[in-house]
């Protein structure tokens, strides 16, 4: 028990939960253009800090933008996020936040629930894709963990060799440190969230067009950062199932099942139909099949909305 609780005060804020069905139906307006300003603004003030003051290599560079965008508990841009009344979210103010804590998915729960704990994350909406605020804590955070990975082993092994490094290294701190072991929770829109942060601490510096350049003896940011470029269908939790540990998916499930007469909704059904034409198959994926097909976790399909409603229908016992 004395674990668990170090866990929730040591672990980042990342092992917020988040709900998407909660936002089913409801409008959020989107969030895509607030999102590129605060960071910009957040990068270009650590690059015209006096700590970044002087000539410095664009990787030193990079070291004064991560201290603007990394914290050790909770992080910059989910804080921002949460406080902020420009950030159309749900829930959105304290009355909603109160309904939203007693009727979200984890709010039914085992006995000393240290999960509840924690404050879950609202729903906002990026490029017509909604996302819990704790998948932009993943971005910046567990990005910038892979981004030192790679820089470590970049020089000793293949890209192939590399990457595969980095996805399994995802689902073990997800496993262990931020998900299952805390939350009961593996969350592979997470896992999807840490990849594409890697790319953009990774495009600082690197690439064709990179997003740090020098101008006049001064570090800037491009005006070519797009946080859309970077969000997918797999940042929503209600299209790309989480595995749930045991004593945790009953409760799930139930609150779960609630939602099954609204997947067939108008507004549901349009807003899957506009996922299917967008999803594309990434390198998470193919390694969480892997992974399951090697015993080594559970089906997220077996968690699915469409799959506990399909069971539903047939009168399956949970």
């Amino acid at each position: 028990m004395l674990a668990i609780a170090w866990l929730l005060v040591s672990v980042p804020a990342q092992a917020l939960e988040t709900d998407q069905f909660y936002a089913w139906g409801k409008p959020i307006e989107d969030s895509s253009d607030l999102l590129n300003a605060w960071v910009r603004l957040t990068v270009q003030a650590a690059l015209d800090s006096k700590a970044a003051a002087g000539p410095m290599e664009c990787e030193q560079a990079t070291r004064q933008v991560k201290k603007n965008l990394q914290e050790f508990i909770y992080q910059p841009i989910e804080m921002w996020v949460i406080s902020t009344s420009l950030v159309d979210r749900v829930p959105k103010g304290r009355e909603e936040d109160r309904h939203y804590r007693k009727n979200y998915l984890l709010s039914s729960t085992v006995a000393l629930d240290f999960a509840r704990w924690l404050q879950p994350s609202p729903t906002l909406q990026v490029n017509g894709i909604r996302i819990g605020s704790d998948k932009l804590a993943h971005f910046f955070s567990e990005g910038l963990y892979y981004y030192k990975k790679w820089e470590k082993n970049r020089d000793k092994l293949d890209p192939d060799e590399l990457q595969a490094e980095l996805l399994e290294y995802g689902v073990i701190f997800e496993r262990w440190f931020q998900g299952t072991l805390v939350t009961g929770v593996l969350s592979i829109a997470d896992l999807e969230a840490n990849y594409q942060g890697f790319f953009f601490y990774y495009r600082l510096c690197h690439g064709d067009e990179p997003l740090l350049y020098q101008h006049e003896g001064r570090w800037h940011i491009s005006d070519a950062f797009d946080i859309r470029d970077y969000v997918s269908p797999e940042w929503d939790e209600s299209w790309n199932p989480n595995i749930y540990s045991g004593m945790r998916w009953n409760g799930i499930r139930k609150i779960m099942q609630t939602y099954c007469p609204m997947l067939h909704s108008p507004w549901v059904e349009q807003q899957r139909a506009h996922y299917r034409e967008i999803d594309t198959r990434t390198p998470i994926e193919i390694q969480v099949e892997k992974m399951v097909a090697e015993g080594k976790l559970a089906d997220p399909q077996d968690f699915d909305i469409t799959t506990i409603c399909a069971e539903m229908q047939h009168g399956d016992a949970p």
